[in-house]
């Protein structure tokens, strides 16, 4: 799936079912530890390391979204319908299941393990272009996508929807919170 140029930047995005050629690897690896690796939340956001990572860029069972700027990958979307995999980023599958049963019965349920965009050229229209990549396919096959970020960064679920309206885009979405989990700590007094 390749959703098309954008302002003659050369900004598309595809969709891999398989894997994503070897020579992009070690690319999206050190823009994924670049994304997440210096970000000031109390939960680290770096759910893979690296062969786990690379397992999942070869696995069949990930959706592999990959925004490229001319023909350079620059941002990527993992997702995949299988809750076990998508246990590598702390859901709880059972929590799923007993609120999706009919979307995870018939694989219509995903769940985006990671989203990133190279820090080095976010504003470009790289994530309008994996958004709207990500939400044709979830509207393809009435699809259901779950995913998560720490809660200083809760805004992005708004951001979400606005930007599912923007023409670009065009495929609203509606973003509903399903559970929270806040971090405390004890300190003498």
């Amino acid at each position: 799936m390749d959703t098309g140029e954008r302002e003659g930047r050369g900004i598309t995005t595809r969709l891999y079912t398989d894997d994503v050629p070897e020579r992009w690897e070690d690319l999206l690896w050190t823009k994924y530890r670049e994304s997440f690796g210096s970000l000031d939340t109390y939960q680290d956001q770096v759910c893979y390391h690296r062969d786990s990572f690379l397992e999942a860029l070869r696995d069949p069972g990930y959706l592999k979204f990959v925004a490229l700027e001319d023909e350079t990958p620059r941002g990527l979307a993992l997702a995949t319908n299988s809750l076990e995999k998508a246990s590598v980023a702390y859901i709880n599958p059972d929590y799923i299941r007993k609120r999706f049963p009919r979307e995870v019965e018939e694989g219509r349920f995903y769940y985006v393990t990671t989203i990133f965009v190279d820090p080095a050229v976010q504003g470009m229209g790289l994530v309008k272009s994996l958004l709207r990549a990500m939400l044709s396919y979830m509207r393809e096959g009435n699809r259901v996508a779950g995913f998560d970020f720490c809660q200083s960064k809760e805004f992005l679920a708004g951001l979400i929807e606005g930007l599912s309206r923007d023409p670009e885009v065009g495929i609203p979405v509606r973003a509903r919170r399903m559970d929270a989990q806040v971090y405390y700590i004890l300190e003498l007094e």
